[in-house]
C-alpha cells in the first residue's frame, strides 16, 4: 500500500518547516494535522523557540531521526478551537506545548503526574502518535494536542519570551525542586551560561539561592554577575578558584552538552550535595567515584518534568517575572540560526516569530531560465534585468473594463504579458506560440518601453494574463507552477497522457520533474521516475509517490522496463543520451523534452521508424490551460516543494541554483523581505 502524503494524512492543512534528510536543512512544507478530538485543544502558533535538540534531531545526530521532520517542542499561540470536553482553557487563551505530547496514562509514572518518564511517553515531534501517525512540531502555522499536555500561559508571561520556559525553563526547574534546591539559603552552582544555565540561575535566585555561575570563560563574568545576578562566578580552569570555593555547594546544575572533567565540580559540593546533570554530553564522562564515597555525593540525571509541574513552573515564572533571554527571528532566518546555534553564537535562545513570518505574503520564484537570463547564457539579455515570471500577489488596483478578479483576489503572472492576439496560435488560446508573443521580462512590451519581472514590489498585466489564485492555492508553494507547473501540465494535456492507466516515465527529479510526477498521479497514470541518481528512489517513491524508480545508466533495469512506457517527459537540461528513453517507449510513444541542453542531442532514427516512436518539444501552455492547470492543481492540492529566502538571499540562491542545491524550487517572499533591502 503506498504511503499517504503527510498534507493527506489527515483533514487539517497545516504549513511548516521541515527537514528532509541529515543534512538538516530546513525547508517550506506542506502537511496535515488531525481533526480536534473532544479533548483536544487547537492553536494558532505565533511564536516557537529553537532548542539545541532540534540541531541534533534535523541532523539526525541521535541516530532516531524520521524524515520529513518539523522540529519544535518551545511553541506557544492562541487557542482557536477546543473539543467538547475541554475545560482547562478556552478560545482566545494563551498556551504552549511543550516536549511531549502523549503517554500511557496508566503507568505508575503517569498517575504521579510524571508523564515524562513514561516509558511509553510521546514526544512532540519526530515519533509517533497513538493513532499510528506521525508527530510534527512548532515550526509550523497550526498545532492540536490533548488538553493533558497543553500549558495555560498567564496574561502577563509573553509568549516570545516564555515560550522557551517549556523545555529549558522545566529542564531546570525540575530538578532544582526534586532535589531539594528550591529553599532560600540553598547554594547552588550553574556549570554553563547558554539556554539552560542562564535560565537556571534566574529560577535559583527566584527560590532565594545563593548562586555561583561555573564556566570556562572569564568572558562571562559580567554577563554573570552584572545581568543576571548571580552571587559568585568560578573559572573552572583556575584551580585557585576552585578550591577556595571546595565543599561549599549543596548541589550544582550542569547543563553543559560537551564532553568536560567533572571531578572538580564533585569538590565543590558538601558531603551529602547532588551534581544534577541536565546537558547532555555525546560520549560519556569519565565518573571518579572516591569523592562519592568520602562525601555520600551524588551524580544524577534530570529531564524535562511532568505536566502539572510545568503548568506550575510557568506560574511561578509569571509570578516573579522570569522569562529567557531571546533573540526573535524570521521563520527564513532559521537556518542560519542553526548554524549560529551549532557555534553557540547565540544570547541565550533563539525564538522563530511564527505568526509574522512564517507564511509569505507576496512570494516570487526563482526559475533556472533566471539565471540563464541574468548571466546572458542565451544571447539575447537586455540591462538592467529584472527576472522571474513566477509572481504571485494580491490584487490592488483593477481597471474599469475589468471583469476577472477584484481588488483583494490573490493572482499570479506567468511567463507571458502579451501577444499579437490574431494569429492562429492566439486564436486557438495558444498565446505562448505566437511569433509575436512577449515574455514577462527582457522583452519590449506593445507601447515600446522595457519589461521589468517579478523580483519587485509592484506588477501590472492586461487582464488576459493574469491567473487567478483559488483561496486554497497557497501563493508560496503555487507560485512555481506558473511556469513548471504549466511546462509539464500541457504536454501530459496534449500528447493524450493525462488518463488513468497511462504508464508515463518522468526523466530527472528537479525543479520540473517533481511537478510533473504529482501532476501524472493526479491524473491516475502509473508513474515511473528515471534518473541518474540511486540516492533519490526514496523520495520518487516514498515523498512523491511515484510508482517506480529506474537509474538510468543501469542497463539490466533498462532492458527490463522495454516498451513500457506510453510517453516520457524529459525535464534534464544537461546533454544525455535519448536513446535507452526511446527504448523504454512503446510503439506509437511519444518522449517530449520540457528541458533545454545548450548543446545537440544525439538523435537515433531507427527506434522512431521501428515502433512510429515520436521527439517532441513542448513550451508552456496558453493562459486558458494555465488557469485550468492551477485550478487542477488546487483541486486535487498539488503544489511544488520549496525552500523560501528573503529577497538579500537572492544571489546565494542563484549560486546554489547552479550546482542544483536545492529542492525543490526557490521563492523569494518578496512582501516580507524586498522592503528591507530598499537603499
Amino acid at each position: 500500500m503506498a504511503k499517504v502524503p503527510p498534507e493527506e494524512e489527515h483533514p487539517v492543512k497545516a504549513f511548516g518547516w521541515a527537514a528532509r534528510d541529515q543534512s538538516g536543512h530546513l525547508a517550506p512544507f506542506n502537511f496535515s494535522r488531525r481533526e480536534t478530538g473532544d479533548e483536544d485543544v487547537r492553536f494558532k502558533v505565533l511564536y516557537c523557540g529553537i532548542c539545541h535538540s532540534d540541531l541534533h534531531s534535523i541532523k539526525n545526530e541521535w541516530g532516531f531521526s524520521f524524515y520529513p521532520l518539523v522540529p519544535g517542542h518551545e511553541l506557544v499561540g492562541e487557542v482557536t478551537e477546543v473539543g467538547s470536553k475541554v475545560n482547562k482553557v478556552k478560545v482566545g487563551d494563551k498556551v504552549g506545548v511543550g516536549c511531549m505530547v502523549g503517554a500511557c496514562h496508566s503507568c505508575e509514572s503517569c498517575k504521579n503526574d510524571l508523564e515524562n518518564y513514561c516509558p511509553k511517553m510521546i514526544f512532540t515531534y519526530n515519533s509517533i502518535y497513538h493513532d499510528g501517525t506521525f508527530n510534527y512540531g512548532g515550526y509550523s502555522d497550526t498545532m492540536v494536542a490533548n488538553e493533558r499536555y497543553i500549558v495555560h500561559f498567564p496574561e502577563n508571561m509573553p509568549l516570545d519570551a516564555g515560550s522557551p520556559l517549556l523545555c529549558a525553563g522545566i529542564t531546570v526547574y525540575s530538578p532544582l525542586k526534586h532535589f531539594g534546591l528550591a529553599q532560600p539559603g540553598k547554594h547552588i552552582g550553574v556549570v554553563g551560561l547558554g539556554g539552560l544555565g542562564h535560565v537556571a540561575i534566574k529560577f535559583a535566585k527566584a527560590f532565594g539561592a545563593k548562586v555561583t555561575v561555573i564556566s570556562t570563560s572569564p568572558s562571562k563574568k559580567d554577563e554573570a554577575l552584572e545581568h543576571l545576578g548571580a552571587d559568585s562566578f568560578l573559572v573552572s580552569r583556575d584551580p585557585d578558584q576552585i578550591q577556595a570555593a571546595m565543599n561549599t555547594m549543596d548541589g550544582i546544575i550542569d547543563t553543559v552538552s560537551a564532553v568536560h572533567p567533572i571531578l572538580p565540580l564533585l569538590g565543590l559540593l558538601k558531603s551529602y550535595g547532588t551534581l544534577v546533570m541536565v546537558g547532555v554530553p555525546d560520549k560519556p564522562l569519565e565518573l571518579p567515584v572516591f569523592p562519592l564515597i568520602s562525601g555520600r555525593k551524588m551524580v544524577a540525571g534530570s529531564g524535562f518534568g511532568g505536566m502539572k509541574e510545568t503548568q506550575e513552573m510557568i506560574d511561578f515564572a509569571a509570578k516573579h517575572g522570569i522569562t529567557a533571554d531571546i533573540e526573535v527571528v524570521p521563520m527564513d532566518y532559521v537556518n542560519t540560526a542553526m548554524e549560529r546555534l551549532a557555534k553557540n553564537d547565540v544570547r541565550y535562545r533563539f525564538v522563530i516569530d511564527i505568526g509574522n513570518t512564517l507564511a509569505a505574503t507576496k512570494p516570487c520564484g526563482i526559475c533556472h531560465s533566471d539565471l540563464h537570463s541574468i548571466k546572458n547564457d542565451w544571447g539575447f539579455s537586455f540591462y538592467p534585468l529584472v527576472p522571474e515570471h513566477e509572481i504571485v500577489g494580491e490584487v490592488t488596483e483593477v481597471g474599469s473594463k475589468l471583469n476577472k478578479v477584484k481588488v483583494g483576489d490573490k493572482v499570479g503572472v506567468g511567463c507571458m504579458v502579451g501577444a499579437c492576439h490574431s494569429c492562429e496560435s492566439c486564436k486557438n488560446d495558444h498565446e505562448n506560440y505566437c511569433p509575436k508573443v512577449i515574455l514577462t521580462y527582457n522583452s519590449i512590451y506593445h507601447d515600446g518601453t522595457f519589461n521589468y519581472g517579478g523580483y519587485s514590489d509592484a506588477m501590472v498585466a492586461n487582464e488576459r494574463y493574469i491567473v487567478h489564485f483559488p483561496e486554497n492555492m497557497p501563493l508560496d508553494s503555487g507560485a512555481p507552477l506558473l511556469c513548471a507547473g504549466i511546462t509539464v501540465y500541457s504536454p501530459l494535456k496534449y500528447f493524450g497522457l493525462a488518463k488513468p492507466g497511462k504508464h508515463i516515465g518522468v526523466v530527472g527529479l528537479g525543479g520540473l520533474g517533481h511537478v510533473a510526477v504529482k501532476f501524472a498521479k493526479a491524473f491516475g497514470a502509473k508513474l515511473t521516475v528515471i534518473s541518474t541518481s540511486p540516492s533519490k528512489k526514496d523520495e520518487a517513491l516514498e515523498h512523491l509517490g511515484a510508482d517506480s524508480f529506474l537509474v538510468s545508466r543501469d542497463p539490466d533495469q533498462i532492458q527490463a522496463a522495454m516498451n513500457t512506457m506510453d510517453g516520457i517527459i524529459d525535464t534534464v537540461s544537461a546533454v544525455h543520451p535519448i536513446l535507452p528513453l526511446l527504448g523504454l517507449l512503446k510503439s506509437h510513444g511519444t518522449l517530449v523534452m520540457v528541458g533545454v541542453p545548450d548543446k545537440p542531442l544525439e538523435l537515433p532514427v531507427f527506434p522512431l521508424l521501428s515502433g512510429r516512436k515520436m521527439v517532441a518539444g513542448s513550451g508552456i501552455g496558453g493562459m486558458k490551460e494555465t488557469q485550468e492547470m492551477i485550478d487542477f492543481a488546487a483541486k486535487h492540492g498539488i503544489t511544488a516543494d520549496i525552500e523560501v529566502v528573503s529577497m538579500d538571499y537572492v544571489n546565494t540562491a542563484m549560486e546554489r541554483l547552479a550546482k542544483n542545491d536545492v529542492r525543490y524550487k526557490f521563492v523569494i517572499d518578496i512582501g516580507n523581505t524586498l522592503a528591507a533591502t530598499k537603499p
